[in-house]
């Protein structure tokens, strides 16, 4: 996918990933995550803090690309 870069964020789906998920699963890092979205097909994902200290949202000009992140990320 292709990092989206503009503000204010564009209101594209949304899928939050908070600091308790990644601190919960060991194999839940930034780099991890932003390895697997900058190597995944598809469209493009826009970045940001989610409610400044949080975690991440990340949103996605796709619909089908926000659930099959979603599904990689928030699922067990």
């Amino acid at each position: 996918m292709t990092q989206y870069e503009s503000w204010p964020p564009p209101d594209w789906p949304e899928v939050v990933i908070t600091w308790r998920t990644m601190l919960d699963y060991s194999d839940y890092s930034p780099n991890m995550i932003m390895h697997w979205i900058d190597n995944a097909p598809g469209g493009r994902y826009h970045l940001h803090g989610f409610q400044a200290t949080e975690g991440f949202a990340f949103r996605f000009e796709r619909p089908e690309d926000a659930v099959m992140f979603a599904l990689r990320w928030l699922t067990i």
